[in-house]
């Protein structure tokens, strides 16, 4: 990579930037796992640039396509995208879900097993 790390071990290293134009110095097929969270689809504008619901397919699908590109076959994704409700309607909002179909049917990752955090009342 022609990016330096934030820090590195004998077991690999860390890196700080965008994450499309980190992705876009590495190889295709040479990464094991990508693990993730990205900033979610919420309504309320967050400092770290977070977009709207409207504009989070086409934003995090160009995210996904490199990250395709640079798993290996073997390889695995993990992504972690919060919820977030409708405005003005008691209702969630299926951004969420969208994402998912768009990465299985669009680009071509398949899914293995979601998880879905409990909220302690």
């Amino acid at each position: 990579m022609q990016s330096t790390p934030l820090y590195h071990t004998t077991k690999g290293e860390a890196y700080v930037g965008n994450s499309l134009e980190l992705l876009a110095e590495l190889p295709d097929n040479s990464i094991d796992l990508v693990m993730t969270s990205p900033p979610f689809a919420l309504r309320r504008q967050k400092s770290y640039g977070n977009v709207e619901e409207t504009e989070y397919l086409q934003w995090i699908k160009l995210f996904g396509q490199e990250v395709f590109r640079v798993l290996k076959e073997s390889g695995s994704f993990v992504l972690d995208l919060g919820g977030a409700y409708r405005a003005g309607v008691p209702s969630r909002s299926l951004y969420n879900f969208r994402v998912l179909l768009a990465f299985c049917d669009e680009i071509g990752f398949q899914l293995a097993e979601d998880f879905y955090w409990p909220i302690r009342p």
